[in-house]
């Protein structure tokens, strides 16, 4: 499922973090000859410790250059000869052979190819590792999280976590996707994408559970303290989408505080959303709320709150409309006489409030 906000998610690393380790079965780097030290071992050893047979697959194996053919044919020395002695330089070449792969973005080559080589080491984590960049690369998302999983328990680190995070929403697996995204909390490396707390600011909201919304909520507001623009988004389209979501942080901290039965520090958060946005309905409409549970109705406080609410259009204008009507009667003798002069200041500090803002 898309969520609103993550779309806007800055990817911090181009690849996974392990991509570039040294192959791990000898110090044999990418174009060094494979075969020169066992030519060097026959010249020194009196018993020949291998069939001829034996070294001429070994030495056409490693000396094809054609990268698709390469790998069968080392494949097939691994099965034809299993106890070799010239194994750890095959296993060396076919380290190599993968690295080249992935080099290239032959992704469709190495996967199948580095999947093939878990028969002989199953539990090979650079292996894991190019069978996850292939995967992810292609767009197989759940063989992705099959081997992210392997890796991150043996190497935790912050992009796998996030790749993670991003692979199980592909799959549709949102549980997991909410999982490793909460996880991602615990990186210092993530402490100003508040885009990912506001994730879980819109779930808990549109599930009703205001305290659990809140709560994020706070977080996501520290975390945009901290927020810099992404390279690529342009400055206004960025001061959007913060104008936005702090707005809505404040807000249903707000409606958390109302709900509770805070009613001033209801009507204090409230304030902090229309500081945002000064024609922000809503706010209006709570903080008139509050203010008429405060009994702050004498000198107009509630029913300005509701005139402005009213004004404004937005979803509870009918509501608004009667709130005011109602509280304005209970202090005017049951009649609406007058009732005019509310609007029209309301409609005045409305005016104030956008040229201020502008």
């Amino acid at each position: 499922m898309k969520v609103d906000y993550l779309k806007y998610l800055t990817v911090l690393a181009a690849g996974l973090l392990l991509l570039c380790t040294v192959p791990v079965f000898s110090q044999t780097q990418p174009g060094q000859n494979p075969q020169a030290r066992p030519a060097q071992a026959v010249a020194q050893q009196e018993e020949q410790e291998y069939t001829e047979e034996e070294y001429e697959a070994y030495e056409k194996a490693c000396n094809e250059k054609d990268l698709d053919k390469q790998g069968p044919m080392l494949l097939g020395f691994m099965e034809k000869y299993p106890n070799s002695k010239l194994q750890q330089y095959i296993v060396t070449s076919f380290q190599t052979l993968m690295y080249e792969l992935q080099k290239q973005k032959k992704y469709d080559k190495l996967e199948p190819l580095a999947e093939q080589w878990l028969k002989y080491f199953p539990d090979d984590l650079q292996t894991w590792v190019y069978i996850a960049d292939a995967a992810q690369k292609l767009g197989h998302f759940k063989k992705f999280t099959d081997y992210g999983l392997k890796i991150y328990a043996q190497k935790p680190t912050a992009g796998m976590c996030y790749y993670l995070a991003e692979a199980f929403e592909k799959t549709g697996d949102q549980a997991q996707h909410l999982a490793w995204t909460e996880k991602l909390f615990g990186y210092p490396e993530f402490d100003d994408k508040y885009e990912l707390r506001m994730i879980f600011v819109k779930k808990h909201a549109e599930e009703k559970r205001m305290g659990k919304a809140a709560e994020y909520a706070q977080l996501a507001l520290k975390s945009m303290v901290m927020s810099k623009r992404p390279d690529g988004v342009a400055e206004a389209e960025w001061n959007k989408r913060l104008k936005e979501s702090k707005r809505s942080c404040h807000y249903l901290i707000g409606l958390n505080l109302y709900d509770e039965d805070k009613y001033r520090q209801a009507i204090q958060e409230l304030e902090r959303a229309l500081a945002v946005d000064p024609r922000f309905d809503m706010a209006y409409y709570y903080i008139g709320l509050s203010q008429w549970k405060l009994g702050q109705v004498e000198n107009h406080e509630a029913p300005l709150s509701f005139a402005k609410a009213y004004l404004l259009k937005g979803e509870m204008s009918g509501q608004a409309k009667e709130h005011l009507e109602k509280i304005y009667k209970a202090i005017h003798n049951n009649t609406t006489i007058g009732i005019d002069k509310i609007y029209r200041r309301a409609e005045s500090e409305l005016a104030g409030e956008k040229a201020e803002a502008r």
